[in-house]
């Protein structure tokens, strides 16, 4: 065997070796930052540091950081939302700005998040443990987060009695569905139901709206133009959009001889449009959404047991 061949091999296997070595140092280094820089680290250690300064005890200071979430079995869900909005169970951050600020309202106390965790009522990707993969449009989700006052159009899930129009509004002036109330109240002012069916009351003049609350966003844009729209190409922004312009969302096409919507411009505002968008997201098809039976308001076991059972002869 020639020397100088098996010296250049040998030479060759070196290199090759400390190109590995140096690759898996690099790779071992990039691993290391991007799992100690995540964002949900520094909140947790922001508010580590908030809460020893609020309590005076500085212990509180180095408190594990690490991932914390509720694993839901009955609504076959993990939420890791309390990974970084550590405050919404103390009082003591009421003031704080987001994430760490408290939950509005005494939502909590009848709704504890270890029973029901977040998206249940926010949607949204609750596994997710970026501000990116859970805030804002995230094109791949189906169920786009709810925040602020839209949240009010999942209450129907548990709530069924809020479609229930013979109770009067004051029975849940406590609950904090205002808006969705209000919505409810122009579909019959507007005379929605000449032209769509909700619930099933109503024409076939225009698309049926029962359970559209539950449709998935890849299902809504398969039939929906965006190009119109504005805002966030989201199934809520095309129900506001259209709300307060129908012919400008719809204009048609003739080329594709799709015709231009038929639905009239009522003249709403924005407010009435948000009102509107809530409601119509708040027609849930509760064979997709499966709450379990226990989740359901007492009101909805009552109206079901005490329903006449019709006679099949």
């Amino acid at each position: 065997m020639d020397p100088n061949w098996e010296s250049g091999v040998m030479k060759r296997r070196h290199k090759v070796f400390a190109a590995a070595v140096i690759a898996i140092v690099i790779i071992t280094v990039v691993i290391f930052y991007r799992e100690n820089s995540q964002e949900w680290r520094h909140y947790q250690k922001s508010y580590n540091t908030k809460l020893a300064d609020k309590l005076n005890k500085p212990e509180f200071q180095s408190e594990p950081i690490r991932i914390k979430q509720v694993w839901l079995t009955k609504l076959n869900t993990t939420d890791r939302c309390i990974l970084c909005h550590l405050g919404v169970e103390n009082p003591l951050f009421v003031n704080e700005s987001q994430p760490f600020t408290t939950h509005p309202g005494d939502i909590l106390k009848t709704h504890p998040i270890d029973k029901f965790g977040c998206t249940v009522c926010h949607q949204g990707d609750g596994q997710a443990v970026t501000v990116e993969a859970t805030h804002g449009v995230v094109h791949h989700l189906n169920r786009q987060l709810l925040a602020a006052e839209y949240v009010q159009a999942s209450c129907v899930k548990c709530h069924v009695e809020l479609h229930d129009t013979s109770l009067k509004d004051d029975k849940f002036a406590d609950v904090g569905v205002e808006t969705f109330l209000k919505g409810r109240s122009l579909t019959f002012q507007n005379n929605c139901r000449l032209c769509h069916n909700i619930n099933g009351d109503g024409g076939n003049i225009g698309p049926e709206l029962t359970g559209f609350g539950s449709r998935t966003e890849l299902a809504f844009s398969l039939i929906h133009d965006f190009v119109h729209v504005e805002g966030p190409h989201t199934k809520a922004q095309w129900e506001y959009e259209h709300f307060l312009d129908p012919q400008k969302i719809v204009p048609g096409n003739r080329e594709l001889n799709f015709p231009p919507t038929i639905m009239p411009n009522f003249g709403l505002s924005h407010e009435k449009a948000r009102a509107l968008t809530i409601y119509v997201l708040s027609l849930r098809d509760y064979k997709v959404d499966a709450i379990p039976y226990e989740y359901i308001a007492k009101k909805r076991f009552d109206q079901t047991t005490s329903r006449p059972v019709k006679s099949t002869k």
